[in-house]
Parts: C-alpha cells; structure tokens; sequence
C-alpha cells in the first residue's frame, strides 16, 4: 500500500530531526547529508560551480523547513494558519513602522465588516514609507548595478506582515512588551532573552517559537501583464485584502526548532513577481534537496519539480494549489562557515526591496552581513 502523509507523524518526526540538529547545528553537515548528484532536470553544465558550505545541508534542513511551511499554510478557520496568529503590531503597536491607530480605523470604516489587516512597511526601512498607505515603496533603481524588475510601475508598493505562533506570542506579552520588562527578563537569566524551544524545553514543536514573515504585493505595482485575484492560472497565492487585490511575494520563516533558530525563505516561480528568483548574480542559488526533484543547487532559468513526497503533503493538509508553484530557495543555521567566512541567504523580492548589495543578503542577520 502507497503510504500517505500524516501530519501527526510528520511533526513528530520534525521534532525528532530538530532534537537531534539542536545539538548538532554548532557543527556544519557531514559528507553523509551533501549532494550526490544533480537531477536529470537540471543539467550539470548549468550546475553552479560552487556554493557555501551551508548551501551544501542535506535533506533533513529542507524538509524541516517545508514542514513549517506546511504547518504555517494550512488552511484554518477560512484563513491560512498563519494569518490566525498575532500580527507584530497587534504585540507592539508603537512599534515603528506599525500602522498609526488612525490609520486602521480608516481601512476598518472602508472595509465595512471585512476582515481587517494590519499591513505596513518594514520597520528596518521607515524612510521608505509611500505617502497616503503604510507600506512601503518598492526599489526601482540599481543597486550596485543590478537592475530592478523591468516591469514595475513607478509607483510600485510592497507591504509586509509578521505572525507570532501561540507560544511565541504568550511569551513575548508575558515577559517582553516593554523595554523595562525585557531588561528585567534578560537580567535574571545572564543578560540573555532565550525564546521558547529546543534547548529550553522539551523538544515538542507545539513548544517552539515561530515567525512568518511574508511581503504582499499589490497588482497595482506590475506593468501587463500582472495578476488577479483570485489568479486562474494558480501561479501565484493572492488575497484580497482591505480591499485591495495582493499577491504572496515572499515567505520568511524563523524557529526556535534550533539553538540559533532555523532561517527559510520561499518564493513563487513567478516572472511577474520574482523575476531574478535564484540569480547567482544578486544572492544566491537556490537548494532544496527534499522538496524538489534536484539534488543540487540550481540557478536563475533552470527548471526544477516540486517532489513528490512534498506535493503528497500538500495534497493531504490541503493547500491551496497555487502553492504548487512555491519554492525554498534556502535554509540557513549558522553565521559563518567553517573558515568564517559569512553564509549567503537571500530572497530576491524581500532583500532587494531592502536595498542589500548583490551577494551580501543573510537572513540570520536581518537582511543583510
């Protein structure tokens, strides 16, 4: 008999992969987790000729991180998971970057009974901030000489939104809404704030700390062709929201699942939205072991397939087909390499709209090294 996904047991296996990674991840993967060889979709002429020795974990990184994306797409309650959770500005919201009140008692006037969302810009970049929205404007010009997508508009805009689990969102209200509070925290415990999991109790992942960071696009930003909402051609996940038709750009998740956090990033193969998705040129290949059918890394215009275990998950939690056409780009543990060198991890829609050079994207270290 075919064997299906469970959920029940996935996690429990996540939880056996993160217990065992949580003593590990000061130490970078063996030879038993790299790459063999690439898959007959990816030619090995166009294989890249390096990658960082973080680039190179094996399929138990990749498959932990899709299965937080599993557990943070589902669908819940006419939502996806995630979207039940606690917006970071619903924890702080003076927090900049964060919606004036004003400002959501306009959209909720607007909106009329609909659900409200409590999208802004990234609180890393207030000067970016649009006239007349609380999001942010896109990048447009160069960086370093790396041209912006052809296709946007002049105005082009970009907003973004932070979930806290449950568990992450509990302790943050309890010990850490003001500064004082965190200070009083952090004094007791040697000057050091540790989030809820592996190495702080016992490994279950209900326990562990998770955040999903993700960027919303309006259709408004792309020249033709764009996107609708709902996209027919499930290309792309949209949402209509506060009125306003969006397109999942950028996924960002973190996990206490490992003592420095587990760091992902996913994007859609989208040559509206992520154009330069992959680009070894700006930051980075892209490897996922476990939920592609390559076994190295690939880069921008190579083509790649989602494998099938992963379509199996998908299938049997009952994702939304667009989906189907989101990548990992990435998964990264540590700061450094082995010959401290600092490792590469970048999204090209999140990283650019930030302004970090080509090559200088980390997620460990908020965007940029």
């Amino acid at each position: 008999m075919k064997s299906r996904f469970r959920p029940a047991a996935a996690l429990l296996s996540i939880v056996t992969v993160a217990a065992w990674f949580g003593v590990y991840a000061k130490g970078q993967a063996d030879s038993a987790t790299r790459p063999q060889e690439l898959d007959k979709s990816v030619g090995a002429s166009q294989a890249p000729g390096s990658a960082d020795p973080e680039s190179l974990y094996g399929p138990s990184f990749a498959y932990l991180a899709w299965n937080l994306f599993l557990q943070a797409m589902a669908p819940a309650k006419g939502s996806l998971t995630f979207e039940t959770w606690t917006e970071q500005c619903d924890l702080s919201p003076n927090m900049v970057g964060c919606p004036s009140t004003a400002s959501v008692a306009a959209v909720a006037k607007a909106s009329g009974n609909g659900k409200v969302r409590m999208l802004h810009g990234s609180p890393l970049t207030p000067s970016k901030k649009m006239t007349g929205t609380d999001c942010a404007a896109m990048t447009t010009t160069p960086i370093a000489g790396y041209p912006p997508p052809s296709n946007l508009t002049p105005g082009a805009t970009y907003c973004e939104e932070v979930f806290v689990s449950p568990t992450e969102a509990s302790f943050v209200k309890k010990n850490l809404t003001t500064l004082v509070s965190q200070q009083t925290y952090g004094n007791a415990r040697n000057e050091t704030i540790n989030f809820p999991g592996t190495g702080t109790n016992d490994p279950r992942l209900d326990l562990d700390s998770l955040e999903v960071k993700v960027d919303w696009v309006p259709a408004s930003s792309y020249n033709v062709p764009t996107f609708a909402c709902p996209d027919p051609t499930n290309s792309l996940y949209t949402e209509t929201i506060n009125g306003t038709c969006y397109a999942l750009a950028a996924v960002h998740i973190s996990s206490k699942v490992m003592p420095n956090w587990l760091w992902a990033t996913f994007e859609p193969n989208s040559n509206v939205t992520n154009p330069n998705r992959c680009d070894p040129k700006l930051y980075g290949t892209c490897f996922d072991p476990w939920g592609t059918t390559s076994s190295l890394p690939y880069g921008k215009g190579q083509t790649v397939q989602q494998s099938a275990d992963l379509r199996e998950a998908m299938a049997s939690l009952h994702l939304h087909p667009a989906f189907k056409n989101y990548f990992l780009t990435g998964v990264q543990t540590q700061f450094v390499d082995n010959y401290g060198k600092p490792i590469q991890l970048g999204n090209s829609f999140v990283e650019f709209n930030q302004r970090v050079p080509p090559g200088k994207s980390s997620c460990i270290t908020c965007h940029q090294y």
